[in-house]
């Protein structure tokens, strides 16, 4: 279905600015002037008769080269080596009138006009581009089979302009127009079409070359006579006798078109289908474990157990380990994991050495706790093989990626070493600072602390008449203002100052009530007789100046302003303390298991078909035994180093590759996007698969996409969009709210993975309006940046479509041969006088441009594809 865009484009058949947008010239009533486009000018002298003037302005014998600052953008990018080949290859202008800027023409009866130049398409198998120190401009040689027809050239160069509003009339007045032109010239540009059709990996070269032979002329370095200008005979004739032609080149680049097909085609192709059950596991075979473990005869229960991957799919269901035949290997395989432990308790035994025991630096623990005791997440991961088969594959990344994870650490730690000599100075700042304040500030009683401080008052916002009261806008500012922080309160109660002197002789003063001529109360005498001596109706209560003290020292603390200074140069540091160093290593760790061990991230993934998009769900307890043995294995080999550490680390976090994601703009954000939290906050009783940061022990569902269309078309948008129920609650319609991927994942050759943050049952959503949510839909969406235009890829020849949306190459051909025989669209063709759509078929450049334009196409397909509804 096309893109529901908010943005409106407006087509123009052409546009001229200014002195330009009048004129006259071949093609009208008036006769040419020297094959320009010509400015009447009426002159006066004094009182003489007015005299009429033809000024001739710049036309395209003038032109011998072009500024590239004025292209915008071209379509395929230059060197492109996949362009799809039904679309037209087009180059963009940021002047809205530049491709009838020199045109030497007014517009015709049917108010079409040629542009000066156009864009050409040649094979480069039978195209000759050089460049001559002789000429002003490159030339390029090729048969007159490969190039367009000039007398419809004007069909493929228009004006664009974005409107604001669908409402805006349809052509836009005059006025609002010119406004656009004039406050908002970014939303404007002029384009340039090349409808050839395009055959499938064959090199091009896309050449901007003159459309007037006084242009040829110009660019080759030819002298141009004055009937060559009078004539004004265009650069080629289609009719002419076939043979080479050469033309100069503006512009030029290449590119190579790819396999047939484009985005929609490529969408189309996929089928939304469930896969077996049976991807997503991997059989383990453990009748025979060795090391002196009881065996299974063949095929009796437990033994063969199913080994899931990173990705299972909705259906995917383990079989059951007995209890009997669990308990027995459990029991014995925890015996030879505490072995180590119990002969190391033995006085004289020498030490044995035994398989690890993944995790065990976290939990601070040698041995296996009995059954059912904590840490269960330590007892499930070292006692059930298919998860020491996960961890121990995490032990070999670490063990064949040593080296550079090492370099990694080392590095860390040098930059560390910096950070911490930063908080050691912070630290002792910190201690200075609160040893001063306490000796020249927290001493002080609250007059004479106003007194020292008052100038800087003004300066510490947010003080508050007590420390539980956050700060408001009324109380930010308690203080300003105040008599008591003026100069004049400093003045008049300094010692020996004018109240201080006459205190005695103040009999009237009343002392607070809460404070009776109390020692205490003696503190603030200076501040009562100074409300006397201002004519305050009530001294200050005691309290009140007791909390402005402490809020006052309180945002004098020396902590709060070391820490300010810090964070300059460390942003993300919280405090100043001293914490214990563990490198961190944040890239995705799926990939080394991807190519470790490809079997474990989705077994049996050679049974997706082609063209499949499917949907699967993320693999919790795998994933986070995978990375305590990652991170197990770099204890060991930081400590084997002589790295400085307590083994208690979590270097590894970040299993899936999120750099999709938006920046985290602070702590909680940042903490949220890794895969598991720090395994030394994993609960006792928490069990394995329990421990996402992102706050789900259900697993994530995961877009499953094989085929090429996201190999042609990486920019490609794929997103969740939740359903709504329609208005008689019979079927799910697309809402608004969409989710994007959280990760993504990559298999060679055409294999790629996203992964959202929705559940199973979120986006199944209930079986009707009554039983709540609607699920969620899975859309694949084509990048809705740049407009695009061609044709649709033919299906069938001949006929005419119901809608011009629909139409396809064969549309222009009766069978593939004729269409064959087709180099660029013809005007004239079967589709001559077709109307559809209100829009006829070759009217003008405006009409073909609407015509050929190319929405972007995106699919929406309902997670019950694949979720069967419950039972």
């Amino acid at each position: 279905m096309p893109e529901q865009t908010t943005a409106t484009y407006r087509f123009y058949s052409w546009l001229r600015q200014g002195l330009l947008a009048g004129l006259s010239g071949p093609g009208t009533s008036s006769q040419p002037t020297a094959g320009r486009l010509s400015l009447p000018i009426r002159l006066r002298v004094n009182d003489r008769a007015p005299i009429d003037v033809n000024v001739q302005l710049y036309g395209p014998g003038d032109i011998t080269g072009l500024d590239a600052r004025e292209i915008i953008r071209t379509e395929p990018h230059a060197h492109m080596t996949d362009f799809e080949p039904n679309y037209f290859p087009a180059i963009e202008f940021d002047r809205p009138d530049f491709p009838w800027l020199f045109s030497p023409a007014a517009a015709d009866g049917a108010r079409r006009l040629r542009p000066w130049i156009c864009l050409i398409v040649v094979p480069k198998e039978r195209a000759t581009l050089k460049t001559n120190p002789q000429r002003p401009l490159p030339a390029i040689t090729c048969g007159l089979e490969d190039l367009p027809d000039l007398d419809q050239s004007w069909a493929w160069a228009h004006a664009q302009i974005v409107g604001e509003q669908r409402s805006t009339p349809d052509p836009s007045p005059r006025a609002t127009l010119q406004q656009i032109l004039n406050d908002h010239p970014e939303r404007t540009l002029s384009r340039l079409l090349a409808p050839r059709r395009l055959d499938p990996n064959t090199a091009y070269y896309a050449c901007l070359v003159p459309t007037y032979d006084v242009g040829k002329k110009a660019g080759l370095g030819e002298p141009i006579k004055l009937e060559d200008e009078q004539a004004l005979k265009p650069a080629w004739v289609k009719a002419a006798t076939p043979g080479p032609v050469t033309l100069p080149v503006f512009f030029q680049w290449e590119f190579r078109t790819g396999l047939a097909g484009d985005f929609e085609s490529l969408a189309r192709r996929l089928k939304a289908q469930p896969l077996p059950s049976s991807v997503g596991l991997r059989p383990v075979d453990i009748r025979t474990p060795g090391w002196g473990m009881p065996t299974l005869p063949p095929g009796a229960p437990g033994s063969l157990l199913d080994l899931g991957g990173a990705l299972q799919t909705p259906e995917t269901q383990p079989r059951d380990w007995p209890d009997s035949p669990r308990k027995t290997f459990q029991l014995a395989l925890g015996a030879i994991l505490n072995a180590p432990a119990a002969m190391a308790g033995t006085s004289g035994a020498p030490a044995l050495l035994g398989p690890p025991l993944y995790g065990q630096w976290y939990v601070d623990r040698d041995s296996v706790p009995p059954a059912d005791q904590p840490p269960h997440w330590f007892r499930d991961l070292n006692l059930d093989p298919r998860h020491r088969i996960a961890a121990g594959i995490g032990t070999m990344v670490i063990r064949n990626e040593q080296e550079s994870l090492m370099a990694s650490a080392w590095d860390q730690l040098e930059q560390q070493r910096r950070d911490r000599q930063r908080l050691k100075r912070a630290q002792l700042a910190e201690a200075v600072g609160v040893s001063l304040s306490k000796k020249h500030f927290a001493a002080l009683d609250p007059a004479g602390l106003l007194q020292l401080t008052g100038p800087a008052v003004q300066a510490l916002a947010g003080i508050a008449t007590s420390p539980a009261t956050p700060p408001t806008a009324e109380t930010s500012n308690l203080l300003s203002g105040h008599p008591a922080v003026t100069g004049a309160f400093r003045r008049l109660t300094r010692m020996n100052g004018p109240i201080t002197s006459h205190a005695a002789t103040v009999d009237a003063l009343r002392l607070p009530a809460t404070s009776p001529a109390s020692t205490a109360g003696q503190a603030f005498r200076p501040l009562m007789q100074f409300a006397v001596a201002t004519k305050q109706r009530q001294a200050p209560a005691l309290r009140e100046w007791s909390e402005l003290k402490a809020d006052v020292l309180r945002r004098l603390a020396p902590k709060d302003a070391v820490l300010a200074a810090v964070k300059k140069s460390m942003p993300a540091i919280e405090s100043t303390e001293l914490t214990t160093f563990a490198p961190t290593f944040p890239q995705p760790m799926y990939e080394p298991l991807r190519d470790y061990a490809p079997d474990l991230l989705l077994p049996g993934m050679d049974q997706v078909p082609s063209n499949t998009i499917a949907l699967l769900k993320t693999n919790p307890t795998l994933i986070e035994a995978y990375m305590v043995g990652l991170n197990h294995e770099m204890s060991r080999e930081l400590l084997w180093r002589g790295f400085p550490t307590d083994q208690r680390g979590t270097y590894f976090r970040q299993f899936w590759d999120a750099g999709g994601e938006e920046l985290p703009t602070n702590d909680a954000e940042r903490e949220s996007r890794f895969d598991i939290t720090r395994i030394t906050a994993w609960a006792a009783d928490s069990r394995l698969g329990s421990h996402s940061a992102r706050g789900s022990a259900v697993g994530q569902m995961v877009l499953l996409i094989r085929g090429d269309m996201l190999r042609r078309y990486p920019r490609a948008m794929v997103y969740a969009l939740e359903s709504v129920w329609s208005a008689d609650g019979t079927r799910r319609e697309l809402g608004t709210t969409e989710r994007y991927p959280i990760f993504r994942a990559t298999q060679s050759p055409d294999i790629t993975m996203l992964g959202f943050p929705l559940t199973e049952d979120q986006v199944r959503g209930a079986d009707n309006k009554a039983g709540g949510h609607p699920g969620w839909f899975f859309v694949l969406q084509e990048q809705p940046t740049e407009p695009r235009f061609g044709l649709d890829v033919a299906t069938t020849f001949g006929g005419t479509p119901a809608h011009w949306r629909d139409l396809t190459w064969g549309h222009l051909a009766p069978d593939e041969a004729a269409l064959k025989q087709i180099v660029y669209v013809p005007i004239d063709g079967l589709l001559k006088n077709t109307v559809f759509d209100q829009i006829p078929w070759g009217k003008n450049s405006a009409h073909m441009a609407t015509i050929t334009r190319q929405p972007p196409f995106r699919v929406a397909v309902h997670a019950r594809t694949w979720l069967p509804a419950r039972q």
